[in-house]
């Protein structure tokens, strides 16, 4: 039944324009052909011609049908997420700790969800300023933008990975001072760093994560501030996709990660009050069945050698 809500769709997603204006949010990354990931094909399609005015009738009709329409099954459209594209948490294809335990709250509620990934903070912006996007994960719990808040869902815990044959130890905070630091987009504001950038020889924001891992083992920085889980990642793919001619990692190197900042609570924002509910009642039942924490034993066990059940205490 779908199918019948297409054209009408479009055009609300869209108010209209042609879809050429908007080339960026063109996605491709699920079976269907999507625009924005809204699940909603705007492409030509094979469908007849039928005009408005019996899509309306049609629309009618399935609203008298009892069972029809339930509100256990609000929204009928697949939802339109908002996603960061990061390493080990949340990337195309639904993989990653992060979106696998926001797709499963909206399954767990009945709801489909189309993800579209942008990098992180970019993603925000998007859900902000674009009206077409139901919903944005990954949202700091401090952070005030325009819809509906749930409670936290997961929690990042960022510190310092570092190679201890080199630099270190570093388990606090003012151990970091004098040694030259990336870390991810907004990240200075995220970890509080803002008035301390100074005591750093060097701290940079770099929005791709997996620049950080290559640019410390070609000695342009001691030490990446990023989540555990994210950096753990990359270092395994580095190490097992090595480009020609790269000799490192060395033989001696000890990297290390240390948690020097508390864990930061991330939620999803809806536009929708009834949605935005709806989730956290979900997301309490898989908690007591134990699925939360099955999601994220699952990412987190397989990194334990170089976490050492520091990250967030697992």
């Amino acid at each position: 039944m779908i199918t019948v809500f297409v054209a009408a769709e479009c055009q609300r997603l869209f108010n209209g324009t042609a879809l050429s204006a908007y080339p960026f949010l063109w996605s491709n990354r699920s079976k269907r052909s999507t625009v924005f990931g809204s699940g909603i094909n705007c492409l030509p399609v094979a469908y007849p011609l039928i005009p408005d005015s019996l899509y309306r009738f049609l629309f009618y009709v399935l609203l008298l049908i009892p069972g029809a329409v339930k509100s256990d099954t609000f929204p009928l459209a697949p939802l339109i997420v908002m996603a960061p594209d990061i390493p080990g948490m949340s990337e195309p294809g639904e993989s990653g700790r992060d979106v696998e335990l926001v797709n499963a709250v909206l399954e767990a509620c009945g709801w489909e969800a189309e993800f579209v990934y942008q990098p992180f903070g970019r993603h925000i912006r998007t859900f902000r300023d674009l009206s077409a996007a139901d919903a944005v994960m990954t949202v700091p719990l401090s952070l005030d933008i325009p819809g509906f808040s749930t409670s936290a869902y997961i929690w990042y815990h960022n510190g310092a990975f570092y190679n201890a044959s080199v630099a270190g130890p570093i388990t606090t905070i003012d151990d970091l001072a004098g040694l030259r630091a990336v870390t991810f987009q907004n990240g200075i504001d995220i970890l509080r760093l803002s008035d301390r950038v100074d005591e750093f020889e060097l701290l940079l924001e770099v929005t791709d994560q997996t620049i950080h891992a290559r640019m410390q083992l070609m000695g342009r920085v001691d030490v990446i501030l990023a989540d555990g889980l994210v950096v753990a990642t990359l270092d395994r793919r580095i190490r097992s996709d090595r480009r020609f001619g790269e000799s490192w990692p060395k033989e001696l190197d000890d990297f290390v990660f240390y948690p020097v900042f508390n864990p930061t609570p991330y939620k999803v924002v809806f536009r929708s009050e009834e949605v935005a509910t709806q989730f956290d009642e979900c997301f309490d039942r898989l908690s007591a069945k134990g699925r939360i924490v099955e999601i994220n034993s699952k990412h987190i066990d397989q990194y334990q050698e170089l976490l050492l059940h520091r990250y967030l205490g697992l």
